[in-house]
């Protein structure tokens, strides 16, 4: 007697649905992909209980006949792939045919539909797989499922379900996740008869983001792009002070499709290098289209991994398009605006109505080795016969507060400067140029400076001695524990250079979790700028106000210092007049 046995069909497809169908968020996923692909433009979500005991999608998509109804319940039924071939240019959103006959052995399902050609459309109920009836039913062109009393026939796996607020949580981040995919595409979701989210269709997916994660925070996104014969790269990406301690809004679309991906969302981070806080991950939505023949989406059941032809290409071109975006734009943070809301990791739902024009978050380019900075910053640049010729500056230093922060004003209202981090982020830049420069600007010191170090520091700086002579510093041990120093970088020059190497020495001996994109070059010239810039707390002169501003209009990317603090916040004169009821 055969001990081997063919699995009744009913098992087949619960078997089936462990797999595609987790909680009730999947099937709101598939019934919801499944309207995408019919070409519907608006598509309604109900459920109750957190679609526990129900689960109703509508749409206004082509429908279905009588046929084809009969047949999507049937499993590896689908209209979507019909050889071998078709599985590598899969342009559609579901293609497996496993979806709703998985659902149905799991639940009660009634399937309703109509396509433009029949005069009514039909009706089929189904009961843990079976069907019990089919009829003709009144209803518009489109179809409408409903599932109820999901898992009713597994207990087992009933049991697992999480409370409602948890299953209504992966319900409305998989709703907002295909949202973000589809901006042409009007979608509501309906929660126990309240409205959760009403998102009407729109031409642009900025709109789209403003919609759901508010007009604030659609503001501080500016956009990325990259155009090419085999992928296309296009969406948006966050300023750095909008970054967040998870990654839960980090979003990846391949052709349209989802997906999550470890090693794009490193690239990506990494471009942000030295402007993201300790364990901030950036906020990005980044749309990859890219020819079918070039992506496997068949490697996971929910489709939500896949496999490319070309990893390290799409990888290089996410991360320098990444950094192209942000040494483009102006990523100044706005006072009462971007700083009070996007420090937290939540985001305001609020519609905050801001007087920026689009230009103001505008490109920006210059073609020497510095940022050309919008007029409402530091001073124009103009380019002639290959020469920057420089303005007068019309950011212009007004006072010091509490000998920590510099207000200035331009024509657009006041920017305030955190002259710590904005040294900072001087220093850093000076010392990464020393590095990689072959010609260093070092000044010898007219007598050697010596110190004396503990037995941890001179461990520490004879590791460590190559970094520094590549810095500029010329150290030697003159015997026992004292070390002279013959010269420092030029720009050290007036620094109390003891302080600062052994401030750096007592950094590297205390560090405890080293930046996962800074090597050990990088980690000390970092140690360094903070010790050697200008300390919160010291007293400045208006000429030495002046003079950070004007450093600061030099560099590249002076929005945040190498910890990702933000450098200066600004105030316009239209916030202004809101906060004091003018407008």
């Amino acid at each position: 007697m055969s001990i081997i046995k063919l699995l009744p069909e009913n098992l087949v497809n619960q078997i089936a649905a462990g797999e595609v169908v987790e909680r009730p968020a999947s099937v709101v996923k598939e019934l919801v992909e499944n309207s995408i692909d019919a070409g519907a433009d608006r598509i309604v979500v109900e459920i109750k209980d957190s679609g526990k005991t129900f689960i109703k999608v509508f749409d206004n998509g082509s429908g279905m006949s009588r046929d084809d109804l009969m047949m999507c319940v049937q499993r590896h039924a689908t209209s979507k792939i019909s050889c071998e071939s078709d599985l590598w240019k899969i342009n559609t959103m579901g293609f497996r045919g496993e979806a709703l006959p998985s659902i149905a052995s799991v639940s009660n399902m009634i399937i309703k539909s109509k396509n433009p050609e029949d005069i009514s459309g039909t009706e089929i109920n189904i009961k843990g797989g079976e069907i019990i009836s089919v009829n003709d039913v009144g209803i518009p062109v489109g179809t409408i499922i409903e599932v109820y009393d999901l898992f009713f026939n597994t207990p087992a796996r009933q049991k697992f379900l999480k409370k409602e607020s948890t299953e209504l949580g992966h319900i409305t981040t998989m709703f907002d996740n295909i949202a973000l995919a589809n901006p042409n595409i009007a979608f509501k979701l309906v929660h126990n008869e309240k409205v959760i989210s009403d998102l009407p269709k729109s031409t642009d997916l900025i709109s789209r983001i403003a919609d759901i994660f508010g007009k604030g925070t659609s503001d501080a996104m500016i956009p990325i792009f990259y155009g090419g014969s085999e992928f296309s790269i296009d969406g948006f990406i966050g300023k750095p002070l909008l970054s967040r301690s998870t990654s839960q809004h980090q979003y990846f679309f391949v052709n349209g499709r989802y997906i999550q991906h470890h090693i794009f969302a490193n690239m990506i981070a990494s471009a942000y290098h030295s402007m993201l806080m300790e364990n901030k991950k950036p906020v990005f939505i980044i749309n990859i289209k890219i020819n079918p023949a070039m992506v496997d989406v068949n490697v996971h059941p929910r489709k939500t991994e896949v496999r490319f032809a070309d990893q390290q290409a799409l990888n290089s071109i996410l991360y320098s398009a990444t950094k192209t975006a942000l040494e483009k734009n102006n990523l100044i943070p706005r006072a009462f605006v971007e700083t009070q809301r996007y420090m937290s990791d939540s985001f305001p739902k609020e519609n905050y109505q801001n007087n920026f024009k689009n230009s103001e978050i505008r490109e920006s380019f210059s073609t020497q080795n510095s940022i050309n900075f919008s007029k409402d910053i530091f001073m124009e640049r103009e380019q002639n016969s290959a020469e920057i010729i420089h303005k007068e500056p019309v950011l212009k230093s007004i006072v010091q507060i509490s000998d920590s922060y510099i207000v200035a004003k331009n024509d657009e209202g006041l920017v305030l400067i955190d002259q710590h981090a904005a040294h900072e982020r001087v220093r850093y830049e000076e010392l990464m140029n020393q590095c990689s420069s072959a010609d260093k600007k070092i000044q010898p010191l007219l007598v050697p400076l010596q110190i004396e170090f503990t037995m941890t520091e001179i461990a520490q700086i004879e590791a460590n001695i190559e970094v520094f002579k590549n810095l500029g510093f010329e150290i030697e041990n003159f015997g026992g524990n004292t070390f002279n120093v013959y010269a420092v970088p030029s720009f050290f020059s007036g620094e109390d250079i003891e302080q600062v190497i052994k401030g750096v020495l007592d950094d590297i001996q205390n560090e405890k979790n080293p930046s996962r994109f800074q090597g050990n070059i990088e980690t000390i010239i970092t140690y360094m700028a903070c010790r050697s810039a200008i300390k919160f707390g010291q007293k400045l002169g208006p000429d030495e106000m002046q003079s950070l501003i004007i450093q600061m209009e030099k560099l590249k990317m002076p929005y945040t210092c190498p910890h990702g603090r933000p450098t200066m916040i600004s105030l316009t004169l239209s916030e202004l007049e809101k906060m004091f009821g003018r407008k």
